[in-house]
């Protein structure tokens, strides 16, 4: 892409001072020496501040130096010291430069659209209009690619997540299910345990009957005892009879 910065070198009706400086200004432009030459603009518009011409060349002195927002400001400022669209044009071929070298394609696409309005047989222009145009273009099919990309990056990101989440909720399941049996297996064995030692367990009598059953025995003991010393006496007496 072109980028050549404009420079008007003509400082016709300055005098004295101004006119030294102004001139030495573009000599050392000319010789690439754009810092020496800001300098000597700035101190020409000093004396000469109505001089738009001076303003124009100071950007053209900026812009070739990188200043490039310095640059902007005096551009625009020079174009509103002008009524003559073709030098505003001009300036807005620079801007359109300046947008270029920072890639900010859409913004030097409407400068340079704004310098063919008034100077449509500018080659140069339409030359750096239709390359800004296609490298808007692959900026924007870029930006697109890459949105499309992280959109579907994302998409998977989703789907790993969901992944994740289903399958840590299967885990979770299959926890609750297992905890669950050995829970009931545990209950299980424990009804079993229970019957069991049911079923070992002896019968249980209340004291009440306990004692009852105690008095009887010792009645029957009782009875058993008194029933055993009557056999006894009855065979001692006769054994007595027949001695006799």
């Amino acid at each position: 892409m072109k980028n050549t910065l404009l420079l008007i070198v003509s400082v016709l009706f300055l005098a004295g001072a101004s006119l030294n400086d102004a001139r030495e200004a573009n000599e050392a432009y000319n010789n690439g020496n754009y810092a020496e030459a800001e300098q000597l603009y700035k101190k020409a518009i000093e004396a000469d501040p109505e001089n738009a011409k001076l303003y124009f060349n100071l950007g053209n002195a900026l812009a070739s130096q990188g200043k490039h927002e310095e640059a902007l400001r005096v551009f625009e400022q020079y174009k509103t010291m002008t009524d003559d669209p073709r030098q505003q044009a001009l300036a807005d071929y620079n801007i359109g430069n300046i947008y270029t070298e920072t890639q900010q394609w859409e913004k030097a696409l409407n400068s340079f659209k704004d310098a063919l309005r008034y100077r449509e047989a500018d080659d140069d222009a339409k030359h750096n209009f239709e390359l800004a145009k296609l490298k808007k273009e692959q900026q924007d099919q870029q930006q697109q690619n890459q949105q499309n990309n992280q959109d579907q990056n994302q998409d998977q990101q989703d789907q790993q997540d969901q992944q994740q989440q289903n399958q840590q909720n299967q885990d979770n399941q299959n926890q609750n299910q297992q905890q669950n049996q050995n829970q009931s297996q545990q209950d299980s064995r424990g009804d079993q345990q229970q019957n069991q030692q049911q079923q070992q367990r002896p019968n249980q009598i209340s004291q009440g009957q306990a004692e009852k059953i105690l008095q009887a025995l010792e009645q029957k003991e009782k009875e058993l005892l008194k029933e055993f010393k009557k056999k006894k006496t009855e065979s001692s007496n006769s054994e007595n009879e027949k001695d006799w």
